[in-house]
């Protein structure tokens, strides 16, 4: 049972940092599991690339490291300098993590979804040194050199014209250990590091990640018994927090973890159909596909007995059609947090390879609700604010979710002022509007950027949107307000047709809504049809490029009311 001490939530099993993480640095940690894991299970093979079938094994991804660290020594890299990193996912990337940790310098995952402007402009403020492609990003980043001076030398993994290969890293042979060694003692707050927020809501800002950050992650994440060999197949991106988190997380309990480099729904199917994994890491995009594409139905899904999922709160309908589509499904894993605070609260709370129960009995035995995004994860600390007086509210009372542990983020790149903003006292802000239970239960309502104030009744755009999406026409839909200087913001519409349903209306579909909803509720910016609802790599709507859109087309928009 949770508890509760002058409004403050507090983990079922709270731990001190002090007494967990070791005293020594990740990647010096990291190397030291793996080598054990050899000896004590043999040299197994680490990642898999699925489409190309190139793989890397545990000694592999230590001697690979040793070799890159030694080249950045070679190139003069010095602890602090920026690495930075544009690449899907590949077999590789854990070794060159590994090997620019080692040498101090913080590595900054960028990504594909960024444009050109926007890659140009991080690279430069952050004076990165080396940057690693893919061939697909490999002439954008031939051309980012150009413009970038103090970006030395482009690698990418295979061949282009203008960039070193990355093979090049592991030609020559590494230095001694002694000689890479550092000799600056343990810091727990040096930056290991750079990822990108979102950008759900404005440009994403760089979130610096600690020593400490990743320790909190992989060890919360870690389960007590490792299963070597066990089939994982990861199919998100790795270049984010919790891919970062996940891979390293495969690599403690000596999982054998199956990339995809190449992503296609229906290439999901046959990838676990071929791979048979025990597990599975998949975001939203990759859950509706299992749910909803027709290789659904015939496929053998029956391999995969753990889920694991974040970035999105998954609600109960889809959680079940999940468990319909993945017959031996035991467990299945939601991770809450943001990417300043990547792991807040965590559901199901306990080791899956101790349970063995389908979801609905997971959810009775564990007493778990179907809503709640679970309970705090050891460590961490939680309250609930009210946004407009800062007061701090008791259980079952709607605000501000803030989280304070060893997860917090150590601030925006070059931001402080952004910082400041959503860190206050050791608290971080996330923005989201959510609630605890008596039993220490949490639960995410609504982004509280996304909510809609209409003449001061706060507007959900999720529940309008499920109500939109319920529509038989209706393959998909996102809600923005629009802001006007009499109302505050108007709530308006944009959905997307499913095919073979050009016949329907905008007024149609306004009534279909109005009918089910109070007044405040009601889509007074108007109702617009569009090819699709932009979503970024998590499956979160970009509301800021529909509210910028609405902003334009509002005074064409009829008023459907």
């Amino acid at each position: 049972m949770a508890q509760i001490k002058n409004k403050i939530l507090f983990p079922n099993v709270n731990r001190n940092p002090e007494d967990e993480f070791p005293k020594q640095r990740v990647p010096e940690y990291l190397i030291s599991e793996v080598e054990k894991l050899i000896q004590l299970h043999g040299d197994l093979e680490l990642f898999v690339d699925w489409n190309t079938g190139a793989s890397v094994t545990a000694s592999q991804l230590i001697e690979d490291a040793y070799k890159i660290a030694s080249q950045f020594k070679r190139r003069a890299c010095h602890p602090g300098d920026v690495i930075s990193c544009l690449i899907h996912s590949d077999v590789n990337y854990f070794s060159f993590l590994l090997a620019t940790w080692m040498s101090g310098c913080v590595l900054s995952s960028l990504q594909h979804s960024f444009s050109q402007e926007l890659l140009i402009k991080l690279i430069r403020s952050s004076h990165s040194r080396l940057l690693l492609c893919d061939v697909e990003s490999a002439e954008r980043c031939r051309a980012i050199k150009t413009e970038c001076p103090e970006l030395e030398e482009v690698f990418v993994l295979g061949h282009f014209a203008g960039c070193t290969p990355f093979d090049r890293l592991l030609d020559d042979e590494a230095f001694p250990r002694d000689e890479l060694k550092r000799s600056e003692p343990y810091d727990p707050d040096e930056t290991l590091s750079m990822v990108f927020s979102s950008g759900t809501t404005g440009e994403p800002k760089g979130v610096l990640l600690t020593q400490q950050n990743i320790y909190s992650y992989l060890l919360t994440a870690r389960p007590k018994a490792n299963r070597p060999g066990m089939r994982t197949l990861f199919v998100p991106r790795i270049g984010n927090v919790m891919g970062l988190v996940f891979g390293l997380r495969d690599v403690l309990i000596y999982s054998k973890t199956y990339l995809m480099s190449i992503y296609k729904d229906e290439w999901l199917f046959d990838a676990i159909e071929q791979i048979k994994p025990e597990r599975a890491l998949l975001y939203l995009p990759h859950i509706l596909a299992i749910t909803k594409h027709p290789k659904s139905e015939t496929s053998n899904l029956s391999s995969i007995e753990a889920v694991f999922t974040a970035g999105m709160s998954i609600s109960k309908n889809l959680q079940r059609k999940l468990c319909l589509k993945l017959p031996s499904l035991k467990t299945f894993f939601m991770f809450y947090g943001m990417t300043e605070f990547a792991i807040g609260t965590m559901r199901p709370f306990h080791d899956y390879e101790e349970n063995d129960y389908r979801l609905e009995e997971l959810r009775k035995n564990h007493k778990l609700k179907p809503d709640s995004v679970g309970h705090l994860c050891p460590m961490n600390l939680m309250k609930v604010v009210d946004e407009n007086t800062g007061e701090i509210l008791g259980p079952n009372q709607k605000g501000e979710l803030c989280f304070k542990g060893p997860s917090l983020f150590k601030g925006y790149w070059n931001n402080p002022e952004a910082t400041a903003v959503i860190v206050k006292d050791g608290w971080i802000h996330t923005g989201d509007i959510g609630y605890y239970d008596d039993d220490g239960d949490v639960f995410y309502v609504q982004r509280s950027k996304e909510l809609i104030k209409y003449l001061g009744h706060h507007v959900i755009p999720s529940q309008l949107e499920a109500i939109l999406k319920s529509h038989p026409a209706v393959e998909d839909a996102a809600v923005v307000g629009i802001k006007s200087e009499d109302y505050g913001e108007l709530p308006m519409a944009y959905a997307m047709k499913k095919p073979g349903h050009d016949k329907l209306d905008a007024r149609r579909l306004v009534n279909f809504l109005h009918d089910r909803v109070h007044d405040e509720s009601l889509l007074r910016g108007g109702l617009v049809f569009i090819d699709e609802i932009p979503r970024n790599v998590m499956g979160k709507i970009v509301r800021q490029q529909l509210r910028d859109r609405a902003e334009l087309e509002f005074q064409k928009a009829s008023s459907l009311c």
